[in-house]
């Protein structure tokens, strides 16, 4: 762990009210530490670019250590701790993108192993599709020894957790909030499994809400933290977008799952991949654009207790949004047809499935 009273300097330097990313940066530049900037004279503060006379009186003055200092007392009761851009377990990833987070508040471990990782984005309102796509795509990423990376927010988040825990897999959740808040709610599970299995990571501090304007801008950690960004599905306004929008600027690569083309939620990867993103149908097509050497075998899968959907059943395995008819289905699922009519009943009863005229079954929209 960071030194603790280092860890307050650099929480305090942040807390100036003005100091953002980039001249927090500038002022390191100059000064070397923060505990340097805040022995600095008045008029070297007014030198660095973008500090004016009142963020360098704020600077000088500053007297509200308490504050911070129980904050950080607070977040190592909670397990968490700071990782500053100084500590050599800041993730390389985000060192080199623009306007890097000074520091990170964890809950859980980043591993130089999760250098290898690839993040899967996507709407907060999925079809069972898409959630089946995010799903098997993230558990064999996993199998490869690759972490996943995604944002916790509902839909095609969600699923790829699940997928990398279900899987044995390691994964990262960046946070539109502090990492004492569980948002959505839904995913309380998730937050107390995931920093058993990665980490939960936020550049926001303890008890900041999941303000809207929060999710733009941890979208950059996300798509800085992977070598690539998967994007399952999205609509044309999809927050997930703009995670792939960064990870052009990083010069991470972008991948897209094609979809339906009357699903919203196709707009989204069709466009990336008109503009130039690569289609994916398997893990592979990930896989070997990215440097990630040793990984084209599948490791055995280690199961993790996580609830989830089976996604391996034989039913589901065989239908999409392709209509498929019942003796064909059966056929291919290898079952009894009883046992075939009994899965589809529960299935629609779920709404995981839908039944169309003379006999065919589609995945739900």
């Amino acid at each position: 762990m960071t030194d603790p009273f280092s860890s307050i300097t650099w929480l305090a330097l942040r807390s100036i009210p003005g100091l953002g990313v980039v001249i927090f940066h500038r002022l390191l530049k100059t000064f070397a530490t923060p505990e340097k900037v805040f022995l600095a004279p008045l008029e070297e503060l007014i030198q660095v670019k973008g500090v004016n006379a009142a963020m360098a009186r704020a600077i000088r003055d500053f007297q509200d250590w308490p504050r911070w200092d129980a904050a950080l007392e607070r977040l190592i009761n909670l397990g968490g701790e700071v990782i500053t851009f100084a500590d050599p377990r800041f993730p390389a990833g985000l060192r080199q993108i623009p306007y890097a987070p000074p520091f990170l508040y964890v809950k859980g471990t980043i591993l130089p192993a999760d250098q290898a990782a690839v993040a899967v984005v996507g709407t907060r309102k999925p079809s069972f599709y898409g959630r089946k796509a995010s799903h098997r795509l993230a558990a064999e990423l996993c199998r490869r020894q690759v972490t996943i990376v995604s944002g916790l927010a509902r839909g095609i988040d969600t699923a790829a957790h699940q997928a990398a825990l279900e899987s044995g897999g390691r994964t990262l959740a960046v946070l539109g909030c502090g990492v004492d808040i569980v948002y959505p709610i839904e995913n309380k599970e998730l937050f107390r499994l995931i920093p058993q299995h990665g980490a939960l990571i936020s550049e926001f501090p303890l008890g900041a809400p999941p303000e809207a304007r929060h999710f733009p801008i941890r979208n950059r950690l996300i798509s800085g933290l992977a070598l690539g960004v998967l994007v399952v599905e999205a609509g044309a306004q999809s927050g997930a977008n703009i995670t792939a929008n960064y990870a052009l600027e990083q010069g991470r690569e972008v991948f897209a799952v094609p979809g339906p083309i009357d699903s919203p939620g196709s707009i989204g990867p069709h466009r990336l991949i008109q503009q130039g993103a690569k289609l994916v149908q398997e893990v592979a097509d990930i896989l070997e654009e990215l440097p990630i050497p040793g990984r084209a075998a599948a490791a055995p899968a280690r199961e993790v207790a996580n609830a989830g959907l089976e996604w391996d059943d034989p039913v589901i395995a065989q239908l999409s949004s392709v209509p498929l008819q019942l003796d064909d289905l059966i056929r291919a699922a290898g079952l009894p047809a009883p046992e075939v009519m009994r899965r589809l009943t529960l299935l629609e009863l779920e709404g995981l499935v839908r039944e169309l005229p003379g006999k065919f079954f589609v995945l739900a929209a």
